[in-house]
């Protein structure tokens, strides 16, 4: 039996390989969401705006295998302060940023995790004891208390990306992310008046 196909058959059939290649890579991107926050909460500690939250990498087996196979991943999460304006734009009142490097030993045998302040980074042969260890609750000074103001409207926004060590803005590993986005990310924000 020969088949013969028109040139509109063909375009068709192009157009709906297309399309179904399109809807198999953007529907797997739900994968690419490897992050979950733990929401931000603000304390004074010793009059210092402090917000605490936690990170935790959902694909953990995923994660482990590129770990293995020699990747540098580094997460940055950038917090930043605003006052609220009811007419106008709001006004960034505080910034600050924390960013975290995890890795493999292969001589050790050990994950490594660094963190800003530590001069040594926290080891561990156990991935997830690590990452609850270093990850589980981050705090981030955003400056004095005092500038806050009473009766004031605020809106903390918090935004966490996950990339490989020395990847570009905007570009991730495709096999670990199972995306083309930047990587795994994931923001929160927090709305308050003091």
């Amino acid at each position: 039996m020969l088949l013969i196909m028109s040139i509109t058959d063909c375009t068709r059939l192009t157009t709906g390989l297309a399309f179904a290649l399109v809807v198999i890579l953007f529907s797997s991107g739900a994968f690419a969401q490897n992050l979950s926050l733990l929401a931000p909460s603000l304390a004074n500690i010793s009059g210092v705006l402090t917000a605490r939250f936690g990170v935790i990498v959902e694909e953990k087996p995923i994660l482990k295998g590129e770990l293995l196979d020699g990747a540098e991943l580094v997460l940055k999460c950038e917090l930043e302060l605003y006052t609220v304006n009811e007419y106008w734009f709001d006004q960034q009142v505080s910034f600050a940023s924390f960013e975290s490097a995890l890795k493999y030993d292969a001589l050790t045998k050990d994950f490594t995790l660094t963190l800003p302040g530590r001069t040594t980074p926290l080891r561990n042969p156990d991935i997830e004891l690590l990452l609850k260890e270093g990850w589980g609750i981050i705090e981030a000074g955003l400056g004095s208390w005092s500038m806050l103001e009473r009766g004031r409207k605020y809106s903390l926004k918090l935004s966490t990306t996950m990339n490989e060590l020395g990847a570009p803005e905007g570009f991730s590993r495709f096999i670990y992310f199972w995306s083309w986005d930047a990587g795994a990310d994931n923001s929160f924000q927090l709305d308050f008046t003091y």
